[in-house]
């Protein structure tokens, strides 16, 4: 009878070590699963889930990258944080990695991944590091950007304006001519109005981030600038695209994004040669200071794969690969540009384009890195409009949207 039992006991034993044993071998085995988010095309995110399945392949990680439209981007995140199933990467909108990181939902690269963080830093264009710093903390790095220039109708502007004064006296000449300038990318907006605002010297915030800069001297100066393009100079308040004022040659002079290269190449074929881009104006400062916008690329702290998920992070952030996923977005007419100084070297583009685009590149700024800017961008274009269109004093305007900013801010 005891050697039974010590027999079945045995055996059970045995049996239990199996069972469980096999299953934890399992578990170990069993891949782990990575998925991002990319806003974008579907074709985009073929590419970058091609990308994945090549760098994951002997890593034992299965990945999957999903596009979701600009549209419900950022309610869908939302979402997602308060519901507790975000994905392991995002990519979101450049001033939407602060607003998630103040709520809790993302890694602060900046602590957790500081040497490499850095040289990322080093690697990437000024403008964009500015926009994605939140007071020394950082919840992702450039993905890709899209930047504002000037674009002209070469056979009848023979040299672009290089200066506002410059461009005064343009638009005059072309305003007897009964031809313009269009603002295909910000008009009337506070992206238009960015540039103008910059250039004089001002700008939204003061260097800390803590209180609008909109009632300043500088300020002012910008928007009656801005705003005399279209009370005096002819600019249609109305929206154009850049398509068709080029290639009527109603318009052969705009402010759009450098996406429409591509898009003005398909779209108006027989004007090619005949137009080309060329930097921002000057203001008083001497800066050509553009507005440059884009994606950012981030990790969601309830992922279980955060030091794998930044290994995928810089590897998309190596120039090969931003020059691979630059022409995976050209393809797709979405024409985004590499975030990478260095990719620049290597990047397929026509010599003249690519200096004038790296040029203003490195002046150019995104939005700031502040709480609440998104809300906040209606009360500057409601004071740009009242401006532009009903003819209210600047400072006055300017003066009102401040009270209502730091109103907002205390709510």
């Amino acid at each position: 009878m005891l050697r039974t039992n010590i027999t079945l006991c045995t055996l059970a034993a045995v049996m239990f070590f199996s069972l469980f044993g096999c299953g934890q071998k399992e578990s170990k085995e069993r891949p782990r699963k990575l998925l991002m988010w990319l806003i974008g095309s579907e074709s985009q995110a073929k590419v970058v889930q091609s990308i994945g399945a090549e760098f994951f392949k002997d890593k034992g990680v299965a990945f999957r990258c999903e596009a979701i439209s600009w549209g419900d981007t950022h309610t869908k995140y939302l979402t997602s944080i308060a519901g507790d199933v975000v994905p392991d990467i995002g990519t979101m909108g450049l001033t939407w990695g602060t607003e998630f990181g103040n709520l809790g939902a993302m890694v602060d690269l900046s602590k957790q991944f500081p040497s490499d963080l850095k040289s990322i830093k080093e690697m990437t264009f000024p403008g964009l590091s500015e926009s994605i710093d939140y007071g020394g903390k950082v919840y992702g790095i450039p993905f890709d950007m899209s930047l504002q220039i000037m674009f002209y109708r070469n056979d009848i502007i023979p040299r672009p304006p290089a200066t506002w004064k410059k461009m005064v006296d343009l638009l005059r000449t072309l305003k007897t001519q009964e031809k313009g300038m269009i603002f295909d990318w910000g008009s009337m907006s506070w992206i238009g109005y960015a540039p103008y605002l910059w250039q004089a010297g001002g700008d939204f915030y003061n260097n800390e981030g803590t209180k609008p800069a909109l009632d300043s001297e500088e300020a002012v100066e910008a928007l009656e600038f801005f705003a005399s393009l279209y009370t005096g100079l002819g600019v249609p308040k109305t929206s154009i695209p850049l398509e068709q004022g080029m290639r009527t040659g109603d318009f052969p002079l705009a402010i759009s994004g450098s996406w429409k290269i591509d898009s003005l190449r398909v779209s108006a074929p027989e004007i090619m040669g005949k137009w080309s881009i060329a930097l921002l104006p000057a203001g008083p400062t001497g800066k050509q200071t553009a507005f440059v916008g884009g994606r950012t690329i981030g990790i969601f702290n309830k992922s279980k794969n955060i030091d794998i998920a930044w290994e995928f992070i810089k590897f998309l952030f190596t120039p090969d690969i931003q020059v691979r996923l630059y022409e995976a977005a050209r393809e797709a007419q979405d024409s985004y540009l590499p975030s990478n100084m260095f990719a620049w070297d290597i990047l397929p583009m026509e010599p003249e384009f690519k200096k004038i685009l790296k040029l203003q590149a490195q002046d150019a700024k995104g939005p700031p890195s502040v709480l609440g800017w998104d809300e906040n961008t209606r009360f500057i274009e409601n004071a740009i409009q009242k401006v532009i269109l009903q003819g209210l004093d600047a400072k006055q305007a300017l003066s009102k949207a401040v009270m209502e900013i730091e109103a907002y801010a205390k709510r």
